[in-house]
């Protein structure tokens, strides 16, 4: 009875919401991060450590801190103008920061820095005005501070995704959610589109199960990028075809 009166609450603001472009919806069913990450944790979701490759000034993890307040957290973010942010993190929550980018093996990379900020990231061979950063592996940050799986791992690298995965393949043996920002769109010229990373991800254990906040190109509103979420393929959800 609870459930048909909420269900005709919402129909009901619904039909006078829609002439302003609004819509109200639970928060399991948005098709934003909090509410992959609701729809995660009631999957039955606990990592132990999530890791965040691409971590900004930080606002993924604190927003993922809410849906998982145990687990500890690993941010990598090389760009020294984010350190600051990162550091109060640090002593305020505990998160762990590695200033460096995450690759496929320990050395350095050149990374193109965007005015914003937010659209840096490694960059392509011959790009001009880049920056010399230190860079690691998911494995090695992960094992030299004794994190414990099971894992939760977010990737938001502007297509250098597989250098990435290719550095954590111990970690991945223990991930229980990968989040990826996929794209439409041939970044960068070793950049998989979203239809290529499922296809790279399926042949190696995981399958897409959710996905969140859509962005559209604004020039044409054609689909830019998204973020996918992957679990592996053995998991309980993948076991019947059926929609209910």
């Amino acid at each position: 009875m609870a459930e048909t009166l909420r269900s005709r609450v919402q129909q009901t603001v619904n039909r006078l919401l829609h002439p302003l472009g609004l819509h109200l919806a639970r928060r399991d069913r948005v098709f934003n991060m909090s509410g992959l990450l609701t729809r995660a944790k009631l999957r039955g979701l606990a990592p132990a450590t999530v890791i965040d490759v691409g971590a900004s000034d930080g606002i993924w993890s604190l927003r993922a801190r809410r849906h998982f307040p145990a687990a500890q957290f690993l941010l990598f973010e090389p760009l020294a103008e984010r350190q600051p942010a990162l550091q109060q993190l640090q002593k305020r929550h505990g998160f762990a920061i590695e200033p460096a980018v995450a690759g496929a093996a320990a050395g350095q990379a050149a990374f193109n820095v965007d005015p914003a900020l937010d659209g840096s990231g490694v960059a392509t061979a011959g790009t001009a005005g880049t920056r010399t950063v230190p860079q690691t592996t998911v494995d090695h940050a992960v094992d030299a501070r004794n994190l414990r799986g099971p894992y939760m791992l977010k990737l938001d690298t502007h297509g250098y995704e597989i250098p990435v995965l290719d550095g954590a393949t111990r970690v991945i043996a223990e991930t229980e959610l990968l989040i990826i920002e996929a794209y439409n769109f041939t970044l960068t010229p070793d950049c998989l589109r979203f239809h290529e990373l499922c296809a790279w991800l399926e042949s190696r254990g995981f399958r897409c199960c959710d996905l969140a906040d859509p962005m559209r190109r604004p020039g044409d509103g054609v689909l830019w990028q998204m973020d996918l979420a992957f679990a592996p393929k053995d998991h309980p959800m993948f076991a019947t075809n059926g929609y209910r």
